[in-house]
């Protein structure tokens, strides 16, 4: 008996420990990833999603502004077979008001993905039955194109499950952010030296045509859609600010249908690409053909963090204590924005509500 208790402690106590080094070094350091630091039923909306995610929405701003807290679920080109289970994923930690899904990755086709954007939200998931599922599903939609799926992308799926296989070099390349964190998120949003650019587009018109979606597609759409309804969860889709008339992958016409067929099953979408009361300036405030630059950022999360606090019952977290860490995050970000761009970040959120006719 005492044998059989020596060896339960020694297992717990391996366990204890690859979990530690795996976080340190075979985790992805990203939103996602992130999102499990956040206190158990502490965050009022998950916003999932693709690099839109994390780099549109300020959340420390969201907090500073109307006190409500977001986790972001969100790695880069993430695949929408994800979705469904990083909802089941935020279940087990989180007890949200409501769910934000970015649809843009359902105009996509699967030969859109790299191995290594897959791994990028897969490993940052927690090992669990659930993580399993998510790789299962999401390596098996890739057979609907077979073009998409190279040999090295399949070759190893047993390395998906356990990304240190794939990983148990990484050691040699230990950095200062595998202990300490990742210094370019604040609460999840992502701010980099490129982050500040300005990427001029032209102004974009958005279509009225339709186009199908890629094969699989619909059917994973439908498959979220079903989920959702069996858990009676509350969803809010949007589609995020692009240059769409520049970006090949990503199409309007696509998103269109997708509108179509989440209208068709009652849910609320917002398009913010065709709002009459907001508009991204596309000469100023993307810093790539995808991505809002922080000042398009903080322009988009006060008119969206405005709109979720007007329409939704979230609670003011402020003046509680247990969410201080919400106040330092946003301070180390004023900190950040004003050694990059020379100016105070409140100015340039006080330019933006007055040009938002926020009050």
């Amino acid at each position: 008996m005492k044998n059989v208790l020596k060896s339960i402690i020694f297992v717990l106590i391996f366990i204890f420990i690859l979990n530690k080094v795996t976080k340190i070094l075979w985790l992805p350091k990203n939103s996602l990833s992130y999102f499990y630091d956040e206190p158990k039923n502490s965050l009022d909306i998950v916003y999932i999603g693709a690099s839109n995610v994390y780099t549109h929405f300020n959340t420390t701003l969201a907090y500073e502004q109307y006190g409500f807290t977001t986790g972001l679920l969100s790695s880069g080109n993430q695949p929408p077979t994800m979705i469904k289970y990083l909802l089941k994923e935020s279940q087990k930690y989180q007890n949200p008001k409501l769910y934000i899904i970015d649809i843009t990755q359902f105009s996509k086709s699967f030969a859109d993905y790299t191995e290594g954007e897959l791994r990028s939200g897969l490993d940052a998931m927690k090992f669990s039955k659930n993580r399993i599922d998510a790789i299962d599903e999401t390596l098996m939609h890739y057979d609907y194109d077979r073009n998409a799926l190279s040999p090295q992308l399949k070759s190893d799926k047993f390395a998906y499950y356990f990304s240190f296989l794939k990983y148990h070099n990484s050691w040699k390349e230990i950095s200062e952010s595998n202990f300490l964190g990742d210094k370019t998120l604040f609460k999840s949003f992502y701010i980099e030296d490129f982050t500040f650019l300005r990427a001029p587009f032209d102004d974009f018109d958005w279509p009225e045509e339709r186009e199908p979606l890629t094969y699989g597609m619909e059917n994973i759409l439908m498959d979220l859609i079903k989920y959702i309804k069996e858990n009676n969860m509350n969803v809010l889709f949007i589609v995020p600010n692009k240059a769409w008339d520049k970006d090949e992958e990503v199409k309007s016409t696509r998103i269109n249908t997708v509108m179509d067929i989440l209208k068709e099953n009652n849910f609320e979408i917002i398009n913010f690409n065709d709002l009459d009361d907001f508009k991204i300036d596309l000469s100023e405030e993307l810093y790539n053909v995808g991505h809002l630059n922080i000042y398009g950022a903080t322009k988009y999360t006060l008119y969206f963090s405005k709109l979720l606090h007007d329409n939704y019952k979230l609670p003011d977290h402020r003046n509680d204590s247990s969410y201080e860490s919400w106040d330092k995050e946003y301070e180390r970000l004023k900190l950040r924005f004003l050694r990059q761009d020379g100016r105070k970040y409140e100015t340039i959120v006080e330019e933006y509500k007055e040009e938002l006719g926020i009050v």
